[in-house]
């Protein structure tokens, strides 16, 4: 169906650009210790939270397992930046923006198909 796929690429585009700023919210933590690491912590926990809602979001619109694949990696990436295991964490946000993208070339093809881009 041509809305749901319009839904897919319009969600899973919003979460991959999500995603690469989280990224390089990631790198300056790196760099913090102290008062500033952890208010930093808080401050990028509060974001993971938002766009967990939105991975949520798009799940229940679209039911696009991928989204929920999403979803479990956000939930390492945390886990990961918690015990200060950042060179993980940055490899996980890679393998999260690759589930992303993968409902981005699939709803993008499925767009293309149907003559609608």
């Amino acid at each position: 169906m041509a809305k749901n796929d319009v839904i897919g690429y319009q969600f899973a585009e919003r979460i991959k650009s999500e995603l690469i700023i989280g990224s390089k919210m990631l790198t300056v933590i790196e760099t913090l210790d102290g008062s500033e690491l952890e208010g930093a912590k808080i401050a990028l926990g509060a974001f993971f939270d938002a766009l967990s809602i939105e991975t949520g979001m798009a799940l229940k619109a679209t039911g696009d397992n991928e989204f929920a694949l999403v979803e479990e990696k956000l939930n390492q990436i945390k886990r990961e930046i918690e015990e200060a295991d950042y060179n993980e964490a940055h490899a996980t946000f890679g393998r999260t923006v690759s589930h992303a993208t993968t409902v981005c070339a699939r709803t993008m093809s499925a767009l293309v198909e149907k003559g609608l881009i």
